[in-house]
């Protein structure tokens, strides 16, 4: 089993929330204890005189969002030869960059299991906020326009899986509908069950290697509260999945597919008050590690 790699991606350029960087430094210590491992390594998302816009009126911070993510690129990358690097972001245009090295790491050859509330699947053209956290599956499959180059292979669509999926725009569902890509809604998760969901996902999976994205508001609010959409004032509703659901797909996808990296993104400590959110980030670390033995 190869060595845990924690790369910390203090990130906040694509949604541009007031905590969204602070995540990686606020579990340093828990990811240490609990991971066994020493957090050494952490990309300088420092960026001198950000322009919101610079020659977009639309998307926002496009040049930071890409420049930071062509060096979490060469982390990755880097990485997979003899570690399992899980990112710790910063928002969810995080995992442009380890999707990428991953893709041109494995030539193609792996499958994508994103585990989220939303689709992130905008384009350049479509996103209705300008936020690059919202069109990041989009730059890694390769739809938008030459700004988004990065990596040399892009995500086969049907080599996309979505896990936890509740809010979306028309245009994302269109895509997904239109280009083969396996869909578990929330609802479906919790009626269908942990074990069912994996057992579909791995009749389908055509790839010997897995990168699992995993964005903390796909869990309910009432479980995990601190995530950067709350602070923008968006999806706060009852939808999402149980903390006890989402340990145990994780543990499932954990013994059961080969998984090369991870994401974590969207914690947002400023709203986590009473640690309580910080404690199931815990358990989730916790889970993890126990899977991967």
């Amino acid at each position: 089993m190869k060595k845990t790699k924690v790369i910390g991606m203090p990130m906040k350029y694509g949604c541009m929330v007031d905590g969204a960087d602070l995540s990686y430094s606020y579990i340093k210590d828990s990811l240490e204890n609990i991971l066994e491992t020493k957090c050494e390594t952490v990309i300088d998302t420092n960026y001198p005189n950000a322009k919101e816009h610079l020659k977009d009126k639309k998307l926002k911070y496009v040049e930071p969002v890409m420049d930071i993510s062509k060096k979490l690129y060469l982390e990755v990358f880097n990485s997979l030869y003899d570690s399992f690097p899980i990112i710790i972001g910063g928002d969810h245009s995080t995992c442009i960059g380890s999707i990428s090295a991953g893709l041109d790491y494995y030539k193609g050859d792996i499958s994508v299991i994103y585990i989220d509330k939303h689709a992130d699947i905008h384009t350049d053209k479509t996103s209705p906020s300008g936020n690059l956290h919202g069109i990041p599956l989009s730059i890694c499959i390769g739809r938008c326009d030459e700004r988004f180059n990065i990596g040399n292979y892009k995500l086969n669509p049907e080599n996309l899986y979505y896990i936890g999926l509740s809010n979306f725009e028309i245009e994302e569902i269109e895509y997904i509908n239109n280009n083969n890509i396996t869909a578990f809604m929330d609802f479906e998760v919790e009626e269908k069950k942990a074990e069912w969901i994996v057992k579909e996902i791995m009749k389908k999976i055509k790839t010997n290697n897995v990168h699992i994205s995993f964005d903390l508001d796909v869990l309910n609010d009432a479980e995990f509260h601190a995530v950067n959409v709350s602070v923008e004032g968006l999806y706060q509703d009852d939808k999402g999945l149980d903390l006890k659901m989402v340990k145990r797909i994780l543990s499932l996808l954990f013994e059961n597919l080969n998984v090369v990296s991870m994401d974590i993104v969207e914690y947002n400590p400023l709203l986590d008050i009473d640690l309580k959110c910080k404690s199931k980030i815990e358990e989730l670390l916790l889970t993890i590690k126990e899977s991967r033995k």
